[in-house]
């Protein structure tokens, strides 16, 4: 093993590291949702503008992000993103007031993806040429799974620790703080600074190349991959409420399918980067994933309201999100496939985030809204079929890229 190698799986794996445990802070409230509520004395509802806040700051910060990434050194962004959250997750655990809550959150908007997203997408692709993107990218999600329920079961731990609640949940999110920051410390020792000719752009010809992206096919397409494949794994999410309200599994036992979720997120994105590889096809990848994931919620659809069907419905909880994270693993990877020059990895980066994710925006109200209107598996069954319609036009704009790219490689 030379220091190559372990330089650059050391890398990964720090890389792997922040991707989970970086975002902890900014989700904190999912974990300690109501130790925060009693401490603060908030409403659910100011609990949900806290939420709204973070993902209406980070919706603008993925496009400005993709342009500093391409901008600036990914060592300084990613040092800088770990430590200014790590101290923003320090500054909540005193519990301030409600507005300076409403504000830390904003500015950890900022922090955890202006100059952290994709500046942590950049650095990835650097470590490796085209034909290891696919392992790189799958490897960085499915460490990212392991290292973030380790995280978890130790603030969990942290929490057992004090028979005072509040108390507990501060020096939970205190422990998470420390982690960020000490990450955001080895960031600046091991990632290493992009080359100075790679940064020979003005901040204007980066701002004026990012919007000419905007004229790219083939960015469109990758914009619809994501946004379809972030819709799959989004609307997976109330499968425990599906599983309890339904089919009558215990409260405790979906709290395990959420722990369950890391360890199929490693097994799912390694494997998912390693036959992407093998293959030569990240796209083959995703194909095959959005097909799968396609099934598995016709299966969910077209299974009865039987209590007596609890096993069928976890198995195909298990394999549904097996598959999902076949998807996740190469989101960022074809963007290698798309022929995407690595000096505009960030911009590309930016775009495809900031409007792919864009389900954040409306899919929670929307699926809410039918499962508030319509009792039983009725409102389940209109989230699956649309469910069904994502992951066709997810194989749609992944075969479509692919007759792209095979008319043409490389775009300038």
């Amino acid at each position: 093993m030379n220091k190559a190698f372990i330089k650059k799986y050391g890398t990964l794996l720090l890389l792997a590291a922040g991707a989970g445990i970086i975002f902890q802070l900014p989700y904190i409230r999912e974990t300690f949702y109501v130790p925060i509520q009693k401490a603060m004395n908030l409403s659910n509802a100011q609990m949900g503008m806290l939420s709204s806040g973070y993902a209406t700051m980070a919706t603008f910060s993925y496009f400005i992000g993709g342009i500093v990434a391409d901008k600036f050194s990914a060592r300084k962004l990613l040092t800088f993103s770990f430590l200014a959250t790590g101290a923003l997750g320090l500054w909540f655990s005193t519990f301030p007031s409600f507005n300076t809550a409403r504000l830390i959150f904003v500015l950890m908007g900022i922090s955890t993806i202006i100059t952290y997203w994709s500046a942590m997408i950049k650095a990835t692709r650097m470590l490796g040429d085209s034909s290891e993107q696919g392992r790189l990218f799958g490897l960085q999600e499915g460490l990212r799974g392991i290292l973030n329920a380790l995280l978890v079961f130790g603030m969990t731990a942290v929490y057992g620790m004090f028979a005072n609640d509040i108390l507990g949940t501060a020096w939970a999110i205190r422990t998470c703080a420390i982690v960020v920051i000490i990450i955001g410390i080895l960031n600046w020792f091991i990632i290493e600074d992009t080359a100075q000719e790679e940064n020979a752009e003005s901040l204007k010809e980066v701002v004026v190349g990012t919007f000419k992206q905007l004229a790219i096919p083939r960015v469109w397409l990758l914009v619809a991959i994501v946004f379809f494949g972030y819709s799959l794994y989004g609307i997976f999410g109330y499968i425990n409420t599906l599983a309890i309200n339904v089919y009558g599994l215990s409260v405790a036992g979906g709290a395990t399918l959420g722990g369950v979720r890391y360890i199929i997120q490693a097994f799912g994105g390694i494997i998912g980067g390693v036959i992407a590889d093998k293959i030569g096809s990240r796209l083959k990848v995703i194909i095959a994933g959005a097909v799968l994931t396609g099934l598995s919620y016709a299966l969910f659809l077209f299974l009865p309201a039987d209590k007596g069907l609890i096993a069928i419905v976890l198995a195909n909880f298990v394999a549904g999100m097996f598959f999902i994270y076949l998807i996740r693993s190469q989101y960022f990877a074809i963007i290698d496939d798309a022929g995407i020059p690595v000096s505009k990895t960030g911009r590309v980066s930016g775009i495809v985030s900031c409007l792919g994710y864009l389900p954040d925006v409306f899919m929670y109200t929307m699926i809410g809204g039918w499962l508030d209107n319509n009792s039983g598996k009725a409102g389940f069954n209109m989230m699956f079929i649309y469910a069904i319609v994502m992951a066709v036009c997810c194989v749609i704009a992944s075969l479509i890229l692919s007759r792209v790219i095979k008319k043409d490689k490389v775009i300038s």
